[in-house]
This record gives structure tokens, C-alpha cells and sequence, in this order.
């Protein structure tokens, strides 16, 4: 599976740009891998952020806090078809916008 231009847009500020530690700069890789290129969504429950990042569930939660606090993460709350509430996390649409811009001004 080839990566969509999106995806590299995004890999390339976060890695290269965000002045962030390792732990939360792998959240936000693991999430802009999974964002669709025509939504801009990725929905990432906490549960792939684990499997995914190799990281406790206590640890990511504690990442991220400040991932939203700072604008970097927003959180989106649903209701599951079991009535169950899952949190799922997307890259927010401001530094989406700033990795694709900064991928044209170079």
C-alpha cells in the first residue's frame, strides 16, 4: 500500500517541524497514518494508539492531555451500537492545515 500524499505531507511537519517528545510525536505519526485523505479524519480509538505506539494505556492517556491541549489533537465521543461511549482521536484540522501548507511553500 502506497502512502497518499497526505500522509507524507503530514509525516514529513510532524517529524521535521513540531518541537514535541518522541512518545507524542509517535501518537501524532500513528494517527496521520491512519487519516483519510478525503475526510481528513482518522478516528483512532485509544485501544489502536496502544497496539500500535507499544505504549500502556495510562501512558497514552497521559499523552494525551496536552497533544489537545495544545491544539495538535482534537477527541471525538460516540455512542457504539453496544451503547458503549469510545473516545476516537483525529489530528487536528489546524495542523493538517499547516503541514499542507508548508509542503507548498518549499
Amino acid at each position: 500500500m502506497n502512502p497518499s500524499p497526505l500522509r507524507l505531507q503530514l509525516w514529513d511537519h510532524i517529524t521535521r517541524e513540531l518541537t514535541l517528545s518522541p512518545p507524542s510525536k509517535l501518537i501524532l505519526l500513528v494517527i496521520a497514518n491512519y487519516t483519510d485523505p478525503r475526510s481528513l479524519k482518522a478516528s483512532v480509538p485509544i485501544s489502536l494508539l496502544v497496539l500500535k505506539c507499544g505504549l500502556k494505556e495510562p501512558e497514552i492517556s497521559r499523552l494525551l492531555i496536552p497533544l489537545e491541549a495544545g491544539h495538535w489533537i482534537e477527541r471525538l465521543r460516540v455512542l457504539t451500537d453496544a451503547g458503549r461511549c469510545v473516545t476516537l482521536h483525529n489530528l487536528s484540522a489546524a495542523l493538517i492545515q499547516r503541514a499542507l501548507q508548508n509542503s507548498t511553500s518549499i
